[in-house]
C-alpha cells in the first residue's frame, strides 16, 4: 500500500511540474519502469519519457496530441524506433538493426510504407545531384559517395517475412503483406548500413552527416543515418519529397537506442542517457570537465585521455520520447561543460583544441532555455546539448555548432530556439521551411536583445589565435592564416566598420534589401523552389529573413502583449503535433479574435512591399499642422505616428487600418481610420495642433514597420554623415548615408591633385553618387611634356602629328588645368521597371570633358541586358593631349582641338553558366556574350559606326581554368575620312584611349613611366591595357607592313590600329596547381593571342593584314585578395606577362630575354 501511496504521488509530481522535476531529483538513479497494478492485475505504466518503456501514447502524457488535439478530428500517426547500432570507425560506417513499431491514426487503411534514406542524396546521379547540376554547381564527391554507399539496407521483414521493397534514391518503398488497417500497429525490421561518406574535406557537397579529422582523431556527426519512416498526415497522405539536401519532417514518438563505439570516444545524443554512470563515471568527468582546459592555448595539439583500442567498445543507451528524430555527435577529443536551469541540464561538448573559446557555451544554453520557455512556452525535454561540430544544426535536444566564443553565440541562440519551432513544433519544413526557420530567426533576434542588448558582441575579424602549433597544416597555410587573421588590417576594419543591431542582423536587413527592389518572394513557397534553392542564398534567404520580419510586423499591428500571448497559445497548441502556414494563421485569427486576413495575404501569398512616407507638414494658423502621409507601396498597414515638437514634447498618434486597434498605454491619440488599398486612398491627411510648431513627423518610432524605402520616413533627419574610412559596412536602413573622406592623387601633368571625395546611397541602390573635386596643385609635376616627342618620323618625313603646330612655347605646354571635378550617379528604376537602373556622369578631369546618360535592365533571370548610353568626349584645346600616354591618339589627323566626340552606344549581353559530365569529373564554366552597337550622334564633329561581338568563356577543368576570349568588329567611316576619331578606333595590342579614360591609372600618365606606352617601328614596349585585339605581345609595336618585303623603304600601311578586326585569346590559368601563390593574391597562366586587323583604317578593305600571334606566360596580383575584401575598394589587378613568341617580331635581332609586359586589369 505505501509503495501504491508512493508511485501515485511520483505520478502527480510529474504531470504537475513535467518531467523536468523528475531529472532534477535523481532520474539517473530511477528504476527501469513506475507502474501501477489496476484490479484486474493489468500493469500500468505511469508517464514517464526518460526511462523505458515507452509511455509515449499514455493517457498522462500531457505532451501526447491525443491529449491536446489541436482541433477537433486531427490526427497524425505514432512511431517508436528501437535501434540497435555501431559505429565502425576504420571503415566509417554503422550497421545496424532497426524495429520499427508504426501505429496508423489515420482514418485510411496503409499497404505500404515510406521511408527516408536521407544519405542517399550524397552521390552522383541522385536526385541532389541533378538538382545541382541544373543550377550549374559543381559536384566533387568524397570517397564513398563516388562508391554510392549512402545507406545499404541489407534486410527488410515483418514477422520475420521478407518485404518487398523499392528504392528511388532518398525514398524506400516498403509493400506490406497485409494492410495496416487504422488504429493497428504495424512492426518493420530493417538490417542496413550507413557510410559517413568519407572525409568531409575531401568534397564540397554540404552534408550534415559527415566524418571529418582533426589532430589525428576521427569526429562523427550522426545524423539522418538511420531508415526514417515518411510521414503520412492530414494534407499529402505519404510526405515523399526527395531531399534536396534542405530540410526535414518526421512523426513524433519514441526512440530506444543503444550505439557502440570504440571506448576512447566520447559521445552525446538525442534522449535520457540511460547508462550514463557507466559510461561517464565521476573519475572520467572530472577528467573531461571543460574548465581543466580554459589555459589551453586555442588549436593547440589535444590531449589523450582515452587511449584508442579498436577491439574495445562502449555501448551508449539512449531512451526518448515526445521526439521526431534521433543523432548523436561522437569525439575522442570532446571535453564537457555542464550548467543547469529549472532542473533542465545543458551540455556543451567542445573539442579540447578549442575549449578555451567554449567555456561558458553551457551557461549560455541555459541562458537561451531560460529567455524562450519564459517568452515562448516552457521547454519539454530534460536536457539540452550544445557541440563543437563544424556544422550548425538542429535535432531534439542536441544542437551541431561551431566556432567560439563570441562568434558563436548567434549560432547557439539560433539552433536551441530550433528545439520550439522543429524540436517541439513539428511542422513539414520540407514544404514549408518558413514555419521553422522564419519563426527561429525571429526569436533568435528575440534572443539576443534579450540576452545581449541591442547588439551582439562583436565577434573581430582580428583574432589572438594562432595555427602556428597546428603541424597538420603546411607553413604556407598557416601564413596565410595569419595574413587572414591578425594583419594590422583586421584591427584597421575592426576599428572603423560598423554593425547591425540583433533585430536588423537577424530579421529586417535580409528582407529590406531586397524589397526595396520589389524583389522578395513569396513565402507560401516549397521549400526547393525559391530559385533554386541551393545553400542559403538568393530568395531561401527570405524563408528566414522574411518570416522573421513578418512576425515583427505582426508584432507591431497586434500589440507586445497580444502578440506574444498569441505565438505562446499557437506554441502550445501546436507542440509535439503538425502545423502547416493554415494552420499558424487559424491559430492567430482565432486566438486574437482580429480579423488579420489582409495582413497574412499579403505576407504569405504575394511579394508586395510596404513604403509609406511623410509627404507634406503644413503649417496652419495658431499653432496648427496639416500632415499627409502617403502609401507608396502596396502592402497596408496601420500606422505609428510620433511628432516631436520645438519645445521637446513628444506626441504619439496610431492610425488604424481596420476595426481593430491595438492595445497601447503609450499612445497619446487614436485617429479615424485610414481604409486604402490598392488605388484607393493613397494618401492620408489630418490636422493636429502642437505648440511651438513641429520639429519632426516620425513614422513608426519602434522600428519594426518593414517599410521598404525609409529615408521618407521623417519629416527632417533622414540622412546620416560620417567620415569614410574605406571598409566596408552595412548600410543604414533608415537614412540616406553620405560620407567624406580626403583624396589625394596625381598625374604628370597636374602634379599632386588634392581635394574632397564625397560619396551617398541609400542601400547601395538608391540615388548612389560619388563627387570628386580636385585642386591641381602643380607640385611634382613634370615639367616639358610635350606631345610633340612622340611624332613618328621615318625617313626624316614626319608620318603622323596630329596635324598640330609644332611651335608651341613652353607656357603653352605646362598650361595644365588648375581644377578637375567628376560627379556620377545611378539611381534603382526597379518599382517603375523591374530591373532596371539609370545613371549620368559629368566630369572635367585630366584633360577630358566627358558627360553620359545611361539607363540598363535585366530580364527576370537577370543574365540578360540591355544597355544604352548617350557619351561625349572632348578636349578643349591640344595641350589637354599632354595629360595622355599615347597622345597622337586622340582625335585625327587635323588634331582634336574642340573635336567633340559624342556617340550612342547600344550593348546588349547575355550570361550563361554551364556543367556537364566529363571522365570521373565534371567540367564547369560560365561566360559572356556581348554585341555592341555605337555610332556618332547629334553634336558630334565626326561621323563613324561600329558593331563588335565579344564572346568571353571560362572553364574549369580540374586544377585549371581555361579563358578564353573571340572578339571581331567592324568599323565603318561616313563622308570624310577623318570622321572617325582615333580614341574610339579598334587596337591591336589592347584598349582604345576612349576606354582607358574609365580608368584612373591609365586615363593619365603618372604612375607608369610615360615611355613604356610610347610607339615605335623597331621595338616593343611595355604598358598594356587589356581590350581591342587584346595582342599583348605587340604592345608599343606600329605593326608596320610593306608592299614588297624586299623594298625596306615601302612603308605602306601600321597595323596598330583600324577600324575593323578580329581576334582569338586564350589564357590557360593553373594556379590551383600551384595554390600557394593563390594564398597571396597570385594568379599563374600560360597565354596566346592570334589576330587581324583591317589593313588601314584609311580603306575599305577588312582583315586584310597579316596575322600576328604571341604566347608567353602571365601573373596577376590582385590586390584586394591581399586584404580579404575587407577594405571597400574597386578590385585592382595588376599584369606582368612575359611574350616569348610572336610570329612577326619588330626586327630578327628580337629577343624575348628582356621582353615583359606590365598591364592594369584583365581583358578577360
Amino acid at each position: 500500500m505505501k509503495r501504491l501511496i508512493l508511485l501515485l504521488f511520483l505520478a502527480l509530481i510529474n504531470n504537475t511540474f513535467s518531467q523536468n522535476l523528475i531529472d532534477s531529483i535523481g532520474t539517473d538513479s530511477l528504476i527501469d519502469s513506475v507502474y501501477l497494478e489496476n484490479s484486474k492485475d493489468e500493469i500500468v505504466n505511469i508517464y514517464n519519457p526518460l526511462m523505458p518503456p515507452n509511455t509515449y501514447s499514455n493517457n498522462d502524457n500531457p505532451n501526447y496530441w491525443k491529449n491536446k488535439m489541436p482541433y477537433a478530428g486531427y490526427w497524425q500517426q505514432d512511431v517508436h524506433y528501437k535501434i540497435n547500432a555501431e559505429l565502425i570507425d576504420q571503415k566509417n560506417l554503422i550497421q545496424g538493426t532497426e524495429e520499427l513499431h508504426y501505429t496508423n491514426n489515420s482514418p485510411d487503411d496503409l499497404n505500404y510504407l515510406f521511408f527516408h534514406l536521407y544519405i542517399n542524396a550524397f552521390e552522383p546521379d541522385s536526385y541532389l545531384d541533378k538538382f545541382r547540376t541544373s543550377n550549374k554547381m559543381k559536384s566533387i564527391y568524397r570517397e564513398d559517395e563516388k562508391k554510392k554507399q549512402g545507406i545499404e539496407i541489407l534486410s527488410v521483414k515483418s514477422n520475420d517475412e521478407i518485404l518487398d521493397i523499392e528504392i528511388d534514391n532518398t525514398i524506400m518503398k516498403v509493400y506490406l503483406k497485409e494492410p495496416v488497417k487504422s488504429g493497428e500497429t504495424v512492426i518493420v525490421n530493417i538490417d542496413f548500413e550507413s557510410h559517413f561518406g568519407g572525409n568531409e574535406e575531401t568534397g564540397n557537397v554540404r552534408r550534415r552527416m559527415k566524418m571529418y579529422e582533426e589532430f589525428g582523431n576521427k569526429h562523427y556527426n550522426g545524423v539522418h543515418w538511420y531508415p526514417r519512416v515518411s510521414v503520412y498526415d492530414r494534407k499529402f497522405g505519404w510526405t515523399t519529397d526527395q531531399h534536396l539536401g534542405k530540410e526535414f519532417y518526421g512523426d513524433f514518438g519514441c526512440f530506444d537506442v543503444e550505439l557502440t563505439l570504440p571506448s576512447n570516444y566520447i559521445l552525446e545524443a538525442t534522449g535520457f542517457m540511460i547508462n550514463r554512470e557507466e559510461m561517464l563515471p565521476k573519475e572520467l568527468m572530472k577528467k573531461l570537465d571543460i574548465k581543466n582546459f580554459a589555459n589551453k592555448k586555442y588549436n593547440s595539439p589535444p590531449s589523450t585521455i582515452i587511449k584508442y583500442n579498436p577491439n574495445k567498445k562502449k555501448t551508449w543507451k539512449f531512451h526518448a520520447e515526445n521526439v521526431h528524430d534521433f543523432s548523436f555527435t561522437a569525439d575522442p577529443s570532446y571535453r564537457i561543460g555542464i550548467s543547469e536551469w529549472n532542473g533542465i541540464k545543458c551540455y556543451s561538448l567542445a573539442q579540447e583544441q578549442h575549449a578555451s573559446k567554449w567555456q561558458n557555451a553551457a551557461d549560455y544554453a541555459a541562458q537561451i532555455i531560460q529567455v524562450f520557455s519564459e517568452d515562448f512556452g516552457m521547454y519539454t525535454y530534460h536536457k539540452i546539448i550544445v557541440a563543437d561540430a563544424r556544422s550548425g544544426m538542429e535535432y531534439p535536444m542536441i544542437t551541431l555548432d561551431r566556432g567560439k566564443d563570441p562568434g558563436y553565440r548567434g549560432l547557439l541562440i539560433h539552433e536551441i530556439g530550433h528545439m520550439w519551432f522543429f524540436g517541439q513544433v513539428g511542422n513539414n519544413e520540407t514544404y514549408r521551411a518558413a514555419l521553422d526557420e522564419g519563426f527561429t530567426q525571429f526569436m533568435t533576434a528575440w534572443g539576443t536583445e534579450v540576452i545581449e542588448g541591442k547588439y551582439m558582441t562583436r565577434d573581430l575579424t582580428f583574432v589572438d589565435d594562432t595555427l602556428l602549433e597546428n603541424k597538420s597544416m603546411s607553413l604556407i597555410q598557416r601564413l596565410n592564416w595569419l595574413k587572414r587573421n591578425k594583419s594590422p588590417l583586421n584591427k584597421y576594419f575592426d576599428k572603423h566598420t560598423n554593425q547591425l543591431d540583433a533585430r536588423d542582423d537577424d530579421a529586417f536587413y535580409r528582407y529590406i534589401m531586397d524589397a526595396t527592389d520589389n524583389n522578395t518572394p513569396q513565402l507560401n513557397t516549397h521549400s526547393h523552389d525559391f530559385g533554386g534553392s541551393l545553400a542559403h542564398r538568393g530568395s531561401y534567404t527570405h524563408v528566414y529573413g522574411k518570416t522573421a520580419t513578418m512576425l515583427f510586423n505582426l508584432q507591431y499591428v497586434l500589440g507586445d502583449e497580444l502578440f506574444l500571448a498569441a505565438i505562446q497559445n499557437y506554441f502550445n497548441t501546436w507542440k509535439m503535433a503538425h502545423p502547416y502556414l493554415n494552420d499558424f494563421r487559424n491559430s492567430i485569427i482565432n486566438f486574437t479574435k482580429v480579423d488579420l486576413n489582409w495582413f497574412f495575404d499579403q505576407w504569405l501569398d504575394t511579394n508586395k512591399d510596404l513604403d509609406y512616407s511623410v509627404k507634406r507638414v503644413k503649417k496652419l494658423k495658431n499653432d496648427t499642422v496639416e500632415i499627409t502621409i502617403s502609401r507608396n507601396g502596396e502592402m497596408e498597414m496601420p500606422i505609428d505616428l510620433t511628432i516631436d515638437s520645438k519645445f521637446g514634447l513628444t506626441y504619439d498618434y496610431h492610425i488604424p487600418n481596420t476595426w481593430f486597434t491595438k492595445a497601447d498605454t503609450e499612445r497619446d491619440y487614436l485617429l479615424p481610420r485610414w481604409i486604402g488599398y490598392g488605388n484607393l486612398q493613397e494618401e492620408y491627411t489630418f490636422k493636429q495642433q502642437v505648440p511651438s510648431g513641429v520639429k519632426n513627423v516620425i513614422i513608426d518610432k519602434s522600428n519594426r514597420l518593414a517599410d521598404s524605402y525609409m529615408i521618407n520616413n521623417r519629416y527632417r533627419g533622414n540622412t546620416e554623415f560620417y567620415l569614410d574610412w574605406g571598409v566596408r559596412r552595412y548600410s543604414n536602413l533608415r537614412k540616406y548615408e553620405i560620407k567624406a573622406r580626403p583624396d589625394l592623387w596625381y598625374n604628370a601633368y597636374d602634379g599632386i591633385k588634392i581635394g574632397p571625395s564625397i560619396k551617398g546611397d541609400y542601400l547601395k541602390k538608391h540615388h548612389v553618387f560619388e563627387a570628386n573635386f580636385w585642386i591641381n596643385t602643380g607640385f611634382s609635376r613634370k615639367d616639358g611634356v610635350d606631345h610633340r616627342s612622340n611624332n613618328l618620323i621615318v625617313n626624316d618625313d614626319i608620318i603622323q602629328n596630329n596635324g598640330i603646330n609644332n611651335l608651341m612655347t613652353d607656357d603653352e605646354i605646362n598650361q595644365n588645368d588648375p581644377f578637375s571635378f567628376r560627379f556620377i550617379y545611378s539611381t534603382s528604376l526597379n518599382k517603375y521597371i523591374k530591373n532596371s537602373r539609370i545613371r549620368f556622369a559629368i566630369s572635367s578631369l585630366d584633360g577630358l570633358q566627358y558627360a553620359s546618360l545611361g539607363y540598363e535592365v535585366k530580364d527576370i533571370s537577370g543574365m540578360n541586358t540591355l544597355d544604352i548610353s548617350l557619351n561625349s568626349y572632348n578636349r578643349k584645346d591640344d595641350t589637354d593631349l599632354n595629360y595622355l600616354f599615347g597622345n597622337l591618339e586622340w582625335g585625327t589627323e587635323k588634331g582634336a582641338e574642340n573635336m567633340r566626340n559624342t556617340n550612342i552606344k547600344i550593348n546588349s549581353s547575355h550570361e550563361y553558366n554551364y556543367l556537364f559530365p566529363w571522365e570521373d569529373d565534371h567540367i564547369d564554366g560560365h561566360g559572356d556574350i556581348t554585341l555592341c552597337l555605337k555610332s556618332s550622334s547629334f553634336m558630334s564633329d565626326y561621323n563613324f559606326s561600329k558593331i563588335s561581338l565579344e564572346l568571353i568563356n571560362r572553364t574549369n577543368v580540374h586544377d585549371f581554368k581555361i579563358h578564353t576570349r573571340v572578339f571581331a568588329q567592324a568599323g565603318f567611316k561616313h563622308g570624310d575620312e577623318h570622321n572617325f576619331p582615333y580614341e574610339s578606333m579598334l587596337y591591336a595590342s589592347g584598349a582604345n584611349p576612349e576606354d582607358m579614360m574609365h580608368n584612373k591609372y591609365t586615363r593619365s600618365a603618372g604612375f607608369v613611366p610615360h615611355d613604356w606606352f610610347s610607339y615605335s617601328l623597331t621595338n616593343i614596349n611595355h604598358l598594356h591595357y587589356g581590350g581591342g585585339l587584346n595582342l599583348r605581345g605587340y604592345s608599343g609595336y606600329y605593326m608596320p607592313e610593306r608592299t614588297n618585303e624586299m623594298i625596306t623603304d615601302s612603308l605602306v600601311n601600321l597595323a596598330y590600329k583600324g577600324l575593323s578586326g578580329a581576334a582569338f585569346n586564350m589564357e590557360i590559368d593553373f594556379t590551383d596547381a600551384m595554390p600557394y601563390l593563390s594564398n597571396f593574391g597570385i594568379d599563374s597562366y600560360v597565354f596566346m593571342d592570334a589576330g587581324f586587323m583591317d589593313n588601314n583604317y584609311s580603306d575599305d578593305k577588312f582583315l586584310s593584314s597579316h596575322l600576328y600571334m604571341d604566347a608567353g606566360v602571365g601573373f596577376t596580383l590582385e590586390i584586394s585578395r591581399l586584404w580579404n575584401r575587407a577594405i571597400d575598394a574597386k578590385p585592382l589587378t595588376l599584369r606582368l606577362d612575359f611574350p616569348v613568341f610572336l610570329n612577326r617580331p619588330p626586327n630578327e635581332k628580337y629577343t624575348s630575354l628582356n621582353r615583359f609586359v606590365f598591364g592594369i586589369n584583365r581583358a578577360f
